[in-house]
This record gives C-alpha cells, sequence and structure tokens, in this order.
C-alpha cells in the first residue's frame, strides 16, 4: 500500500518525537512550578514562626512597640507638630490574645528630651502598681499627656518621647523623636482650575508666620514656566520688605505676563532670602466646553458613624472619556437631613471653572472647607447633593445611620 504523507513507522517516530519535545519544554514549567509550591510552604512557615515570635517572645523591632506574649504596648506620637501647636503623646496598651489577660503595671516613668542638647523638657513619674484584668483585643490607655500637662510653643528642634515601666515583671522602654516646626510656610494657589489660552493667568502666594517671632525679610526670587522639563518662560519678582507677625498671614497675588498654548505647565517659584521652592502645575485650554452630560456623580461619604463624630462628605465629577474636561458650574447645593427633617442647607452660585484630565477625577464640595458639622444625634441621615453645569443637573441621595 501507498502512502501519501507518512507511513505508521514514521508517525510512530513522528508521536515520539513530539512527545520528547512537548516534555523538553513542559521541564522548566515543571520545575517553576514546583519551586513555587516551595516558596509557598516556606512563607508559610515563616509567617507562623514569626506570629509565635510575636506573641511568645519579647517584643517587636521598633523602639515605640513593643509585644510581649501578646501584650502590645506602643507610644503614639506624630513625627512632625507644628507651632503653636499642642503635643499629643499618648501610651496605649492593647491585648492581642483571645482571653482575658492579668497586667501588673510598674514604676512607670515619661520623659520629653530636646536630643540636641539633652535638656528635659517634662517629666512624669507615677511609682504607685496598677493591677488590673483585659478582655481579649481590648485597648486600654496607659498614659495621656494632654490630660497631664499642656505642652506647646516648643522651640524648633528634634525632641525624643521616652515611657519606661514593667508589665508583669518585664521591663519597657518605649521611645519615639519627633520634630517640632516653626518656620515660615508658603503655598501657592492656583485661582482657578483652568485658565484660556488668551488670559493671562493668576496665582496667590500665600505665607503663614508659624513661629513666635515676627518675620521681617525681603521676598524676590524667580519664576520659571516649564513642560516636560523645557523651560518655557521666566521672569524676576520682588514684594520689597514684608512684616509677618506670630500666627499672622498675608496673601500676595501674582500675575503671569505671559500667553501659554494649551496643556499642563509647571510652575516653579524661587524664592531667594528664604533659599526655598515651590512647584504647582497650571492647566491651559482654548475653550469652555458646553457639552458635558456623560460626566458622572461620585459622592464620598460615610456609611456609619458614632455620636459626636464629624461628617464628612466630599462631591466630585469624574470624566470617562480619553481626554480632558473643562467647563463652568453655575450652582452647588448641599442639603443634610435627620429623620427626613432638614437640618443644614447650603448654596452656592458662584461660577467655578473645573478641570477633569483624561479617565480621572476632580473634587468640586468638600463639606469640611464649608463648615465643620458634628453628628450629635442618633438616627438615620440623608443628604442630597445637586450640581448645575451648562444646563445640566447632576445629582445624588445618600444616607447613612448614626448610633
Amino acid at each position: 500500500m501507498r502512502y501519501f504523507s507518512k507511513s505508521p513507522e514514521e508517525w510512530e517516530k513522528y508521536d515520539e518525537l513530539r512527545k520528547k519535545e512537548k516534555e523538553t519544554k513542559e521541564k522548566p514549567k515543571k520545575r517553576i512550578i514546583r519551586w513555587t509550591f516551595y516558596i509557598i510552604i516556606f512563607l508559610s512557615l515563616l509567617t507562623i514562626v514569626f506570629i509565635f515570635i510575636g506573641r511568645e517572645n519579647s517584643r517587636l523591632d521598633l523602639p515605640y512597640n513593643v509585644v510581649i506574649k501578646g501584650i502590645n504596648v506602643y507610644l503614639q506620637a506624630e513625627e512632625d507638630y507644628y507651632y503653636p501647636n499642642v503635643l499629643d503623646i499618648k501610651v496605649i496598651l492593647q491585648n492581642t490574645n483571645n482571653k482575658e489577660t492579668h497586667i501588673k503595671i510598674e514604676n512607670f516613668s515619661f520623659l520629653i528630651i530636646n536630643k540636641e542638647n539633652a535638656e528635659i523638657i517634662y517629666s512624669f513619674v507615677f511609682p504607685d502598681i496598677v493591677e488590673t484584668t483585659i478582655n481579649p483585643f481590648q485597648t486600654i490607655l496607659i498614659f495621656d499627656l494632654l490630660r497631664e500637662k499642656e505642652i506647646k510653643a516648643l522651640n524648633q528642634g528634634v525632641y525624643e518621647a521616652r515611657a519606661t515601666f514593667t508589665i508583669n515583671g518585664q521591663n519597657i522602654n518605649l521611645n519615639k523623636s519627633f520634630k517640632y516646626n516653626q518656620d515660615l510656610f508658603l503655598d501657592i494657589q492656583n485661582k482657578e482650575m483652568f485658565y484660556l489660552s488668551d488670559e493671562f493667568p493668576t496665582v496667590d502666594i500665600l505665607l503663614i508666620n508659624r513661629t513666635n517671632q515676627i518675620f521681617e525679610s525681603e521676598l524676590n526670587g524667580e519664576f520659571i514656566i516649564t513642560k516636560r522639563d523645557v523651560e518655557i518662560y521666566s521672569q524676576s519678582f520682588s514684594y520689597g520688605k514684608m512684616s509677618i507677625k506670630p500666627l499672622s498671614s498675608t496673601v500676595l497675588n501674582f500675575k503671569i505676563g505671559y500667553n501659554l498654548n494649551p496643556g499642563t505647565y509647571y510652575l516653579v517659584f524661587n524664592f531667594d532670602p528664604l533659599n526655598q521652592s515651590y512647584v504647582t502645575t497650571i492647566n491651559i485650554v482654548d475653550s469652555i466646553e458646553q457639552d458635558i452630560e456623560d460626566l458622572d456623580l461620585i459622592l464620598y461619604a460615610i456609611s456609619t458613624a458614632n455620636r459626636g463624630d464629624q461628617l464628612i462628605f466630599e462631591g466630585l465629577l469624574r470624566n470617562s472619556k480619553k481626554r480632558e474636561r473643562a467647563f463652568e458650574i453655575s450652582k452647588i447645593v448641599f442639603k443634610l437631613f435627620h429623620e427626613d427633617k432638614l437640618i443644614y442647607n447650603y448654596e452656592n452660585t458662584d461660577i467655578m471653572r473645573v478641570y477633569i484630565p483624561e479617565l480621572g477625577t476632580s473634587k468640586v464640595f468638600d463639606i469640611a472647607n464649608t463648615k465643620s458639622i458634628v453628628l450629635d444625634r442618633s438616627g438615620r441621615y440623608k443628604i442630597q447633593f445637586i450640581v448645575e453645569s451648562h444646563g445640566n443637573v447632576f445629582s445624588k441621595d445618600h444616607t447613612f445611620v448614626v448610633y
């Protein structure tokens, strides 16, 4: 018989060859799978070891956090404090065990020192013994600096908080460094989210004297516009001698005397006497868009809260197109109801420019910038939020419960 392709023997050899080729290709995959399996087992065992060490051994390797037999003790402090803010430092204990634990605290002491000259700023000693039983996963406050003394207006520098005591016979030493800042703060703020290409953009220079002395200095420097690391324009500026009292602020208006083509640019302000530089961005467009029906309204808000909590709410607009959007908002309405009764009403009809990058979002409202609202009543709340722009109305409701 004549075979038009291959004989049975040839096909058999061909199949064997293909099988060997397949096995050769599969070897690296099997090796990868095998090593991946080994790695997963190793990581699982390592996790168990760390959990065991964290619960049963003496401590985690953090100067402000210690774990002893499931009792987690930590010193809570900010990395930075700003004049004239009060130091808020706490020592907290948490029972991470799933059973009640008896604790005995002895010889508690707390210090704040200046790390530059070792000066003791504050000292607290409580030699008495304190014993208590804490429930599973319960957290208790061991020490609260705010309850003992109000410490503020420190000189600028680096400080260290130290807490030393014993728990169930085990020595505890906690420490954490922080910086207390006294300085002149500057911020560059755009007056609008975008500007037209035939406009001269203006920005505000905000200066806040967060020191205990009058700030007196010349304020001058250089202003630079860049795009993709290419310098587009630069100019010098000078506001003469400034005098700002402690905890006072001033706002300076800066007008860019240059028309920019559409795009996003970096604005760089170099303040020579302060030896500081500040950078912000600016968006330039050809025209204001009128057709914005396809925008989406997004609400960021709490779903539940406790009595006494502050209301958190933000309203954003989302752009689902692969191009930037630049338009104006003509009206914003925010209403808060408690058990269907209106308790707060906000309405703003000032024209507001909004710029949204492609496939991005832009915040158009934040209740924190309008009013501080404390949720002092239990029950059901409802928020009505409305945005009007170029004849379009975007509206959403949100409900939440306060316990």
